[in-house]
């Protein structure tokens, strides 16, 4: 073997079986491009391997006696010139490969197994395992050589003059260097290699079935030796067995990994059914919890009216009214996870938003947590849909909570009013479309275990926890209502000291905000009969009551084929139909259409459990009066008759 550079001086390595058969001195075949040394019929095809820089061809290399020696020739560009490989063509050679890129798999103990199965076989030696990936070492194995050796070979690009194991990798050929401090393959790491104690290296590379180069096996000598025969059909012997090895271990890591990920799809999947199958019983719970509810809502707002304004029981009444209310937006909630929700928009004023937090969020904090809170003095607003703000904020506390475990610690709430301009915009956010130089600041921190690099990467995607399955879409949707509010979300993480979560969202102007007014009841004309629809019979007489209360004649049904009955005896008397949307027999839309059959002008309002935008889509083009989502206030009631009957 013979590798050197193209033109006169430069790189030369010789083999001693090549310096013998050819009969000139290194010196010699140095100070000589080496096309001279080739017999010119051979001419044309080396030059136009040399000119190209990749291929392979024979030519006849000259001999001292005027004889030649039949080569195979390679070609490699290094840059600063032309390196060329000369093989014997008598000798094994493989055909010209494209190294594969590969990937390096987990196989270390196997590979460890084989190098000390190696070094078993041949005492006194030291055996190397060396993969490639992206023209790069990869170490395998090396149990016999020091760490500071092998960490230094390491991630080192291969070449086709980068000691044994690289060129041999490189060119695809053993590569054998007899005395390791004398060879130039070496020079790089000749200090390295005294410190190893290793003096010879013997290299052969390994390939997969389809001939691509995954590594080289390499025997260390302690004293500079040439192998012999048997050395070296052990050595191929080693190699062909590490090879088909890394090929057996690497496709069985590829098996397990695709099942790894097929369970993981599964799992997903099965987690998709269950949040669904909870969202179709969360939305049921909440539509019949609402009905009672309005129950509450509407018999504590009328007795308010007949009691003492300034009594206990009014007091009591309030509370009532306020903790129905609550528990209304609760259950707004519970149909926002449904599915049944529909983001709203409105001018929400942050203190007000964050003081609803602490009650909701109590039960579901550790009896160590300590929940505190920094807010801005100052009214902040932004545009938004508040029960879903809520919800983000509901989630990052409950993930703080899950952070701090059963230990003592800290989530602290924060809030305040930032001004950025452009430039600071783009850094916060650079792919995000904050618009707004003027931001609200909301932070939710936590003094519990913190995250690491790989898993601050995932915490946004879908299913993914750290904790334990089940947890869903949680953070996902977090960063999903966030930048469905014009915002950016980011998180700060170090494992063991907490994590803060951070959000901006465009603050909005407080211009023109007045205090709320207090709709008075309005005097009447003459008494309009309302048709009351509805199956639940507290729901309907509460709401009979409320109505006759404000002047309204009253007519109740207790389902909606009643309702249809009552209805085609005297269309013309009903001013207006309250109709429930969920009932036996016959439901809301089917009632609605038979008594439009009837009278096309009548005005219809429909309540329901369910969020009031579907309601209003479901009957889209149908000429509603008005809709109403349980519980609500009976203002709302009665200023919706009231618009519908003027």
């Amino acid at each position: 073997m013979i590798i050197r550079a193209a033109g006169r001086g430069g790189f030369l390595r010789v083999n001693a079986a090549f310096r013998a058969q050819v009969g000139f001195s290194d010196t010699e075949l140095a100070e000589t491009p080496f096309l001279d040394w080739i017999d010119p019929c051979d001419h044309p095809f080396v030059r136009d391997l040399l000119e190209s820089g990749q291929g392979c061809c024979h030519a006849n290399h000259r001999t001292r006696d005027g004889g030649w020696l039949l080569l195979t020739v390679r070609v490699a560009n290094q840059g600063d010139g032309a390196v060329v490989l000369g093989l014997s063509a008598d000798a094994t050679t493989p055909t010209d490969l494209d190294v594969a890129d590969v990937t390096a798999g987990t196989v270390q103990g196997t590979l460890d197994t084989i190098a000390r199965i190696v070094e078993e076989q041949n005492p006194g030696y030291k055996c190397s395992i060396l993969l490639v990936a992206n023209d790069r070492f990869v170490s395998g194995a090396g149990p016999s050589l020091p760490d500071d050796y092998n960490a230094a070979i390491d991630g080192y690009a291969i070449g086709p003059t980068v000691g044994s194991c690289g060129t041999a990798i490189y060119w695809n050929v053993p590569v054998i260097a007899e005395d390791i401090q004398a060879d130039p393959l070496w020079a790089p790491f000749a200090e390295l290699t005294k410190a190893a104690g290793v003096a010879a290296c013997w290299s052969h590379p390994f390939t997969s079935t389809n001939g691509a180069v995954l590594g080289a096996l390499a025997l260390y000598a302690p004293e500079p030796r040439a192998p012999t025969d048997e050395d070296l059909s052990r050595l191929k012997a080693a190699a062909r067995m590490t090879g088909l090895a890394v090929e057996r271990g690497r496709a069985e890591e590829a098996l397990r990994d695709k099942r790894k990920r097929e369970l993981e799809l599964e799992e997903q999947l099965r987690q998709a059914a269950k949040m669904e199958a909870l969202g179709v019983l969360a939305g049921g719970v909440a539509h019949d919890f609402n009905n009672v509810l309005a129950t509450v809502l509407a018999n504590a707002e009328l007795a308010l009216e007949f009691s003492q304004p300034d009594g206990e029981v009014a007091e009591m009444l309030r509370d009532i009214m306020v903790a129905s209310q609550r528990a209304g937006n609760f259950c707004k909630q519970m149909l926002a996870y449904a599915g049944r929700g529909t983001l709203g928009t409105s001018r929400i004023e942050i203190r007000a938003l964050l003081s609803e937090l602490s009650s909701l969020v109590q039960a579901a904090l550790p009896k160590k947590a300590y929940l505190e809170y920094s807010l801005q003095d100052e009214p902040m607003f932004v545009e938004g849909d508040e029960n879903q703000l809520l919800q983000v904020i509901m989630n990052l506390v409950t993930n703080a909570a899950e952070a701090l475990g059963d230990d003592e610690g800290r989530i602290v709430v924060s809030s305040e009013l930032v001004d950025h301009d452009a430039a600071a915009v783009g850094y916060f956010a650079p792919q995000a479309d904050l618009s707004s130089e003027h931001n609200v600041r909301l932070t939710v921190s936590d003094t519990g275990c913190g995250m690491d690099t790989e898993t601050i990467a995932r915490i946004f995607d879908p299913f993914f926890t750290t904790k334990f399955t089940g947890r869903g879409l949680g953070l996902a949707a977090v960063k999903g209502i966030v930048l469905a509010h014009g915002g950016v979300i980011q998180i700060d993480s170090t494992p063991g000291q907490g994590t803060t979560f951070t959000i901006l969202l465009p603050a909005a102007s407080n211009a023109g905000l007045d205090e709320p007014t207090i709709e008075l009841p309005q005097p009447v004309v003459s008494r309009q009969r309302v048709l009351v629809v509805d199956d639940e019979a507290q729901l309907r007489a509460i709401f009979c009551r409320r109505l006759i209360h404000a002047e309204f004649d009253v007519i109740a049904a207790a389902d909606g084929q009643e309702a249809i009955t009552i209805f085609r005896e005297d269309p013309d008397s009903i001013d207006c139909v309250l109709l429930d949307l969920n009932m036996p027999k016959r439901s809301g839309e089917e009632v609605f259409h038979e008594l439009r059959a009837v009278r096309t002008d009548v005005p219809i309002v429909v309540m329901s459990g369910f969020n009031q935008q579907e309601v209003l889509e479901r009957f889209k083009g149908a000429d509603l009066a008005g809709a109403l989502q349980k519980p609500f206030p009976s203002k709302d009631l009665i200023s919706t008759i009231r618009r519908a009957t003027a």
